[in-house]
């Protein structure tokens, strides 16, 4: 679980570092994409990183990050004597840990450049194979790639395939009205033209296909009637109003398809002379769905225990030092605390095995989730053990509900293939006070109180105060 925590939280680490960079306007695009590449051979523990553009059998290095005299952006290279090649073929992540030892042994790129260990995945920019991004090494790699790594693989793809789009939005912007005019309705990226009242002036087929509207019921439309309320709207506008000829606008918005399905768009805005004495602005729009709901993915991984969809330790510590320090600043807030342990766990795993363990563990937070508030806060602390945060709940209240819990426990029944289980659950009951120097002295109240009810036959409610 530690490990696991671990690597989820070097990955969100290394996707902010990529939207730092991202984020930066005083460096070229090629030198964005170099300190990807060393960010990545730092997250994969290699040394070679590259970024590469293949048209036929032609392999050329974009963009690399390398040891010094070993690479050279603009190097060619035959595609086949490439483990990207390979990559290609497979429509998949390449991963190898030691081609020695692979069934890819005797494969050109060790036989010729000696490369070792090798991860690389396509880059697909506008719905075209573009390249790809890898990381390679003359050693074995120490650690063996696993799905973990695959994924983050394919999030870097994705991150640079995106990234070099936006680069092909921002310089399509950069044209002259004349070539705006000649590229506008073929450009592969979304674009609308709107005034300051946010009226669509043009609209190109690309946009149509993302946001489900046609070009005609787009025209002379207000940009309201796809955004999702009033605010976004406003917001938009207001961005509109504030810029001018030489910034680009940049902003992520939630809009509505016409079929009623959310989605994420990306939105880079310039202002252009294309009406005499009136502020018109151009945007390009991507549709960033899926980079979304994997940031989003992500993220419940580094809050959320993988068993019980349960928040993790970490994220319940921090919600319950956050619920101190607001009766640390009023007083009179009232915020109860119970843990609970299930009694006997090990000899459930024991008798019956661990998967029926797992599966009474999230029978047990399925039965929390019934009796919890909007506002309540549950998680998994530790193997069997669980707590629960209750906000503006006092222990007389908090009592009777901890009482419905067990009962509640006590009438269940898991049944797993031909087994079927009952279990109990001790509970420990406190409530916040303003002065507990920490958390953990609230922690240690309520441990108490759970030792108590263990100790008295298990199967009950305890209050400390």
């Amino acid at each position: 679980m530690k490990s696991k925590l671990k690597i989820i939280e070097r990955q969100n680490d290394t996707l902010h570092k990529l939207n730092e960079i991202a984020a930066i306007s005083d460096i070229s695009p090629k030198e964005t994409l170099r300190k990807a590449l060393q960010i990545g051979t730092e997250y994969f523990g290699i040394e070679f990183g590259i970024v590469s553009h293949i048209v036929g059998e032609d392999y050329t290095v974009d963009v690399q990050f390398s040891p010094p005299g070993t690479l050279f952006d603009g190097q060619l290279f035959a595609l086949g004597s490439t483990y990207c090649k390979t990559t290609l073929e497979i429509d998949d992540v390449l991963a190898i840990q030691d081609v020695t030892t692979s069934k890819y042994t005797g494969h050109p790129c060790h036989r010729d450049y000696a490369l070792v260990s090798y991860i690389g995945a396509a880059i697909v920019v506008n719905s075209k194979v573009y390249g790809t991004i890898n990381f390679s090494s003359a050693s074995a790699r120490k650690l063996e790639y696993d799905k973990i790594d695959d994924e983050f693989m394919k999030l870097l793809a994705r991150w640079a395939g995106s990234f070099l789009e936006r680069q092909l939005a921002l310089d399509e912007l950069s044209l002259t009205k004349k070539q705006f005019e000649m590229i506008f309705e073929n450009n592969a990226s979304g674009i609308i033209l709107i005034d300051e009242e946010c009226q669509i002036l043009m609209v190109n087929k690309h946009f149509s296909k993302i946001i489900g509207f046609s070009k005609e019921e787009l025209l002379e439309q207000n940009t309201l009637m796809f955004h999702l309320d009033q605010m976004a709207h406003e917001m938009t506008k207001q961005q509109v109003g504030d810029s001018n000829k030489d910034s680009y606008l940049t902003m992520e918005h939630q809009l509505v398809r016409k079929d009623g399905e959310n989605i994420w768009c990306e939105f880079v805005g310039s202002q252009i002379e294309f009406i005499e004495n009136k502020k018109t602005v151009v945007w390009s729009i991507l549709d960033i769905t899926i980079q979304k709901e994997l940031q989003a993915k992500l993220e419940q991984q580094a809050t959320v225990d993988f068993l019980t969809d349960l928040y993790n330790k970490r994220y319940f510590i921090s919600r319950l030092d956050e619920e101190l320090s607001k009766i640390t600043r009023h007083k009179n807030t009232t915020v109860s605390l119970m843990m609970f342990d299930l009694d006997n766990f090990k000899q459930v795993n024991d008798t019956y095995g661990h998967l029926m363990g797992d599966t009474v563990l999230r029978a047990f937070a399925d039965i929390l989730r019934q009796y919890l508030r909007k506002e309540d806060i549950a998680g998994r602390i530790g193997g069997e053990e669980f707590a629960l945060i209750l906000p503006d709940v006092g222990v007389e209240k908090a009592l009777i509900l901890a009482e419905k819990i067990r009962k509640a426990v006590i009438n269940k029944t898991v049944y797993l293939h031909n087994m079927q289980v009952n279990f109990t659950v001790s509970v420990g009951l406190t409530d916040l006070k303003y002065d507990d120097v920490s958390y953990t002295k609230s922690l240690d109240r309520a441990d108490i109180a759970l030792y108590k009810s263990k100790a008295n036959g298990r199967n009950r409610v305890s209050i400390k105060s």
